[in-house]
């Protein structure tokens, strides 16, 4: 399905044929590809600081471990995300962390991972709002209404953490939710919803309580890095949009991560990326390019590096256990 999306859709969406994205991509300088490396890697880097404050004792070296190793499994398969979080959880385990802690690191990263992609919407709408970015008042009227969804979205999120009487509300109505509208299976435990909702919550709370500046910090640095990758991108096959445009597809781009009928949303992150660019105004030929060249450090190339990576660590711990014995 990506890649009848990439092949078929992408082209159509944009009005760039792969015949003439082709040259464009070959055309970018081995300097200029060294360069887009070390600032994919600097994002690792910051990114890693949100693990690491996520879970109390966890190195730097650890952290990098289970971001590429999980981001390469979550990669290559549909509903990856789950598969991931199962090959971190046996790492976490061999190193001697306690389940229970693996479990409030998986919701905290989480829900600093979608609270960025819920803040980033925000922030692109008042930039193309003051640059006077948008093409038409239609485009304006839906970024006004897109931004006013999401807004409560993490005005909910925010409340929930932080009031017992919030949480406790959204606990009662998301049980009286599953259990009338939800599948037969999921309907059955919907009167533990309320409790398992204040679970997590307690369980978060305290690594949060800790922890919570160097969160944000590394949030913010590794959203920042890969903004800055993202425009670093265009520029690298020719493209110079306003910041305001660059920032709004990156905006675009974060949100169709968290599609998962692709792996890694593989497909319809580069044609939606790539088709708000264009009705921004970017030339459909370079932006198609631009975001391809993006995905490709932040989506293609983390497979590769993280297999070579879980494939170390295994053997690693493999001559760990021999030595042992």
């Amino acid at each position: 399905m990506a890649v009848a999306v990439l092949g078929w859709v992408l082209p159509r969406a944009t009005g760039a044929s792969w015949s003439g994205i082709a040259p464009v991509l070959a055309g970018v300088r081995p300097l200029e590809l060294v360069l887009l490396t070390v600032v994919w890697a600097a994002g690792l880097l910051a990114y890693s600081y949100v693990l690491t404050g996520a879970l109390p004792g966890l190195s730097r070296r650890r952290a990098l471990t289970l971001n590429l190793t999980g981001s390469a499994v979550s990669n290559v398969t549909p509903m990856g995300g789950a598969l991931g979080v199962g090959t971190n959880l046996m790492m976490v385990r061999a190193w001697q962390f306690r389940p229970a802690a693996f479990a409030a690191f998986t919701v905290v990263t989480n829900i600093w991972d979608v609270m960025g992609k819920l803040v980033l919407p925000l922030v692109a709408l008042v930039a193309v709002l003051g640059g006077r970015d948008l093409p038409t008042g239609t485009l304006e009227a839906a970024a006004l209404t897109t931004g006013v969804v999401l807004g409560a979205l993490l005005s909910t999120v925010v409340l929930v953490l932080r009031s017992d009487r919030v949480a406790r509300g959204v606990g009662r109505g998301g049980a009286a939710l599953l259990g009338r509208v939800g599948p037969r299976g999921l309907a059955a435990r919907a009167e533990g919803f309320e409790a398992a909702l204040l679970d997590t919550r307690a369980r978060v709370a305290g690594v949060m309580a800790r922890t919570w500046p160097q969160l944000t910090l590394g949030t913010l640095a590794y959203l920042t890095l890969q903004g800055a990758l993202l425009w670093a991108c265009l520029r690298a096959v020719g493209a110079t949009p306003p910041l305001s445009v660059v920032v709004a597809g990156f905006a675009v781009e974060r949100l169709l991560t968290l599609a998962v009928i692709t792996p890694g949303g593989a497909g319809l992150v580069e044609t939606g990326t790539a088709g708000v660019l264009v009705a921004f105004g970017v030339d459909p030929l370079l932006a198609a390019a631009g975001i391809l060249l993006y995905r490709g450090f932040t989506f293609l190339l983390e497979i590769p590096v993280g297999a070579v990576w879980l494939g170390g660590w295994v053997v690693a711990r493999a001559r760990a256990g021999r030595q042992a014995a």
